[in-house]
């Protein structure tokens, strides 16, 4: 269903029956079998959803709404990981083997639309910034722009970094209004002290997508490193680090990815490899070394950010959360995580005492609507909605004291109606 179509239909809870015992039936375990099914089936046809939603364990009454905060494996992941720590206990090995490790590698950079010698594969997004924010030629005196709606996970690292070393951090309020702002905010930032952009691709506060490229076109007009947190894009929408220019980017596979717990992406441009200094490293991480000699030569790709002893499982896991992603097209996920956060968005905007945060502008709009309403406080709203098992998240980052509200592939038109009927309720006490 088209959204304009969905907004036309807005009975809201005249879709019961969306989610009954599919008539598909088959070894949800099975991934062949699924993405033969899915593949016979248009995105237009409410079956085609249908079959999606069935891979999840999701309860049928329990309306997920934050995979901005950790999404849900569908079984043919946790099945893959299972499998593959089995395999493990069974024939026990310290090393992993890298002619799949670097299968891996190259679906991740085919998620990412770089080469797999710029792809390390990392624990969690978290690990990936500090590699960089760590690892880069930061001293005393250098400036970081970053804006006020960064997540925890990058606040902190460059906050250590600045007690540690002494750089300074530079912030400036992201503009909901005029993507164009946010431009400008930058520029008057930068000066001659100013090394490195710490931006979020799309914020972890409004589901605001920041203009990437033109971000990284300026940061390289004027010489400086630029850094895309993505952790809520990849598995959401479409990437191209290639085309956006960036040099360093970095997601979590157990968010839209709908990976394992404890997996992640780190891209470091081919160029800047030299650039960041590996400060945790170990088996993996080398090309070669001699105690003797006192030489250490690390690995000529992104490989020389890995380290230690993996457990591979989980990699394999996301591996195989991928490869369901594409088997359903991420440009259909895409359209189909819009057209609901639209519907939504469209329709919290008609309700009286409440706040909408995200965007105006619909291009710099995501798969994550942010709001508050005027008569009752945030937390309340959260846990109202638990009640009725409706899962948000509130929102505490830049000071917003707001509630996100998050689609993905396991969501329907039938969640939309839910959760704006019970915010309708909220807004008439």
């Amino acid at each position: 269903m088209r959204r304009k179509e969905f907004l036309k239909s807005m009975g809201f809870l005249t879709f019961g029956a969306l989610f009954k015992n599919s008539e598909f039936k088959f070894d949800h375990l099975n991934f062949k079998n699924f993405a033969e099914e899915i593949s016979n089936l248009k995105p237009e046809n409410p079956k085609f959803w249908k079959l999606i939603r069935e891979q999840f364990p999701i309860p049928k009454d329990y309306v997920y709404l934050n995979t901005g905060g950790l999404g849900s494996s569908p079984f043919v992941v946790s099945h893959k990981v299972k499998e593959e720590m089995d395999n493990l206990d069974r024939y026990p090995t310290p090393n992993h083997d890298l002619e799949r490790w670097w299968k891996v590698k190259e679906k991740c950079a085919d998620v990412f639309g770089c080469d797999k010698e710029e792809i390390a594969l990392v624990s969690c997004a978290t690990e990936g910034i500090n590699i960089v924010i760590n690892g880069l030629p930061l001293k005393k005196g250098d400036e970081v722009i970053l804006t006020t709606h960064e997540h925890v996970a990058g606040n902190l690292p460059l906050l250590n970094r600045a007690k540690r070393d002494g750089i300074i951090l530079k912030t400036f309020e992201p503009d909901t209004k005029n993507w164009n702002g946010n431009l400008e905010k930058i520029e008057r930032l930068i000066n001659k002290k100013t090394k490195l952009i710490f931006v979020s691709h799309i914020t972890c506060t409004t589901g605001q997508r920041l203009p990437e490229k033109e971000i990284c076109k300026l940061a390289k007009d004027k010489g400086l490193w630029v850094f895309l947190d993505g952790a809520q894009v990849p598995g959401m929408m479409p990437i191209n680090v290639r085309e956006y220019n960036c040099d360093f980017y970095t997601t979590s596979g157990h968010k839209w990815l709908l990976g394992p717990k404890r997996t992640g992406i780190l891209y470091v441009k081919k160029e800047n490899l030299e650039l960041i200094q590996p400060l945790t490293v170990g088996g993996y991480s080398d090309a070669g070394y001699s105690i003797e000699k006192n030489e250490l030569k690390f690995q000529p790709s992104a490989q020389r950010f890995e380290y230690g002893t993996q457990n591979p499982a989980l990699f394999f896991g996301l591996e195989a959360a991928i490869d369901f992603l594409n088997a359903i097209g991420i440009e259909n996920v895409w359209k189909h995580n819009r057209i609901l956060a639209e519907a939504f968005y469209q329709e919290l905007m008609k309700i009286p005492n409440v706040d909408v945060l995200s965007p105006q502008e619909e291009e710099f709009r995501s798969a994550m609507i942010t709001f508050k309403m005027k008569n009752i406080e945030y937390d309340k709203i959260v846990s109202y909605l638990m009640e009725k098992r409706i899962r948000v998240r509130p929102v505490t980052e830049g000071n917003l004291m707001a509630v996100r509200v998050s689609f993905h592939v396991y969501n329907s038109e039938m969640d939309v109606a839910k959760i704006l009927n019970e915010i309708k309720k909220l807004a008439q006490s």
